[in-house]
């Protein structure tokens, strides 16, 4: 029972840890808006001025603040891929050491530009050490985001509950500057608080660490059973490649998957679609806005409740957990095409006020966007390679996000939204074909592991009286992700999954 108990409450630490972390220190960088007004107050590139003045930057302050936010936000998907390898590697604890480091350097960074007076030349001369703070910051949240892809996996039986939270909070984080900001409106100094959050990171990255190395062999023998290391696997260690499941092959054997195909296709039209939504979003509503004869400070008021909503996307996750488990991870990805369009047919309709409920459909499609492609490509392709899996596609979504660019600008100069937004319906119409393909292709197979999520069988004479989970481990060792049940927790012990996977583990093993 002692040994139970501690085991439950390293993977609550774990969770907390893991959340916390994701929460504060991934997703900031995206907060721009909110950073970059404080920037400018602060007379951050401000040299590039002929007369500087903090209420009216020019037009190469500005320039040189945005090509900061643009080199930042390139760096997160042009990453993505080593930092995947590098969390599949040598496994999260290392990483989080790593990606504390960077966090926090770049933090302390950022407030020393403000306490040394010699940053201002420096950037003069060619060494931006604001800049290179930035990207430590950006690059080593995109790797903190990584890590908590990996908690999950240590807790199968709420495993698309903590994917989705993650994936969440990941937006939900954006939120951290605008916070900052009112503070630093209120009269706090720009460099305490960012002193402050050094502290802070410092002490998030140690506990997040700490609670790692307390569940790392679990997530050792839980890799080792997903690709067929151990015992556990039986025969399939000697079975062609081709003939294990999906997620105990290799990454290139799994590259040349459907699976691989169809999520990888939908990544690089749905995340650029997202990113095009929140970079013309103000661009679309004052079009709107000079049509219906509204003025600036109406759409300025849009704008600002339209940046408030979007990172509360993760409040669409009980939605999400509903979808996933009554209807599958396939049909869940098709619900969020159709949210896609929803909110794309609502832009077209050329009403200022309308584009409130227009954020919220948006917000809540986010949320399902990031946390669908997360919870498939963990639990298609497993432990020990979803890392490089995502950052693959988060690196290619980003190549392609480049696309959209001159698309957006040549919507600014024809002055007309219409196409580039009828352009971003089209580019959906092959996605709900190609994952109906994948779901008739999965229905010809045997695989248990790959069905949909369904309602617990009744329970036997033998488990009567208690909380029934779905197995968690197929018969030969491999995780079956979408057998999980989450929507009781965090009411349940966590630490019943772990020992309920043991159960089924042998049952299987005694019915082969």
């Amino acid at each position: 029972m002692t040994a139970s108990n501690g085991k439950s409450r390293a993977h609550t630490f774990l969770v907390v840890s893991s959340l916390t972390t994701v929460f504060l220190f991934s997703g900031t960088v995206f907060g721009w808006g909110a950073l970059s007004s404080m920037l400018q107050r602060e007379g951050y590139y401000d040299w590039l001025c002929d007369a500087p003045d903090p209420n009216h930057p020019c037009e190469q302050q500005l320039q040189a603040l945005n090509n900061a936010f643009t080199l930042a936000t390139t760096f997160v998907s042009l990453t993505a891929f080593a930092n995947g390898w590098l969390v599949d590697t040598f496994g999260p604890m290392k990483v989080t050491i790593l990606a504390g480091a960077m966090s926090c350097v770049g933090l302390m960074g950022i407030a020393l530009t403000r306490a040394i007076p010699g940053t201002k030349s420096e950037a003069e001369q060619g060494f931006d050490v604001f800049l290179w703070s930035l990207l430590l910051v950006a690059v080593g949240g995109s790797m903190t985001m990584f890590i908590g892809y990996q908690a999950p996996f240590v807790i199968p039986s709420h495993f698309t509950l903590l994917i989705e939270v993650n994936s969440c909070l990941f937006d939900a984080g954006t939120i951290i500057f605008p916070i900052l900001k009112l503070l630093y409106d209120a009269g706090v100094p720009f460099a305490a608080f960012f002193w402050t959050y050094t502290v802070l990171g410092f002490i998030s990255y140690s506990l997040y660490a700490v609670s790692w190395a307390m569940n790392m062999k679990e997530l050792n023998d839980i890799r080792a059973a997903a690709s067929g290391d151990t015992d556990l696997a039986g025969s399939s260690a000697a079975a062609p490649e081709r003939q294990r499941p999906l997620e105990q092959r290799g990454m290139l054997s799994q590259m040349a998957s459907w699976e691989f195909a169809a999520i990888f296709i939908y990544s690089i039209i749905q995340v650029p679609r997202a990113n095009m939504y929140m970079g013309s979003v103000e661009l679309v509503n004052r079009k709107m806005a000079e049509a219906e004869g509204i003025g600036k400070d109406t759409v300025a008021g849009v704008s600002t409740i339209t940046g408030f909503i979007i990172p509360f996307g993760f409040l669409a996750v009980p939605l999400i957990e509903l979808c996933v488990h009554r209807l599958g991870t396939i049909p869940t990805v098709q619900v969020t095409t159709l949210l896609g369009v929803v909110y794309n047919l609502m832009q077209l309709i050329p009403k200022l006020y309308l584009q409130l409920a227009t954020v919220c459909v948006f917000a809540a499609w986010r949320a399902f966007l990031y946390s669908t492609i997360s919870a498939f490509n963990g639990e298609t392709f497993g432990v020990k390679t979803m890392g490089r899996i995502m950052g693959l596609c988060f690196v290619f979504s980003g190549l392609t996000n480049m696309i959209t660019g001159p698309l957006v600008n040549a919507a600014v100069d024809s002055q007309n939204f219409t196409a580039l937004l009828v352009e971003a319906l089209c580019v959906c119409i092959p996605l709900p074909i190609i994952f109906q393909l994948l779901q008739w292709k999965r229905s010809r197979e045997s695989h248990p592991a790959r069905t949909p999520l369904t309602r617990s069988r009744a329970p036997s004479s033998l488990t009567a009286g208690t909380p029934q989970h779905k197995d968690i481990l197929d018969p030969m060792g491999g995780m079956s992700i979408t057998r999980a049940r989450s929507l009781t927790w965090p009411s349940e012990p966590i630490e019943e999954a772990a020992t309920t996977a043991g159960t089924d583990t042998m049952t299987s093993m005694a019915e082969i």
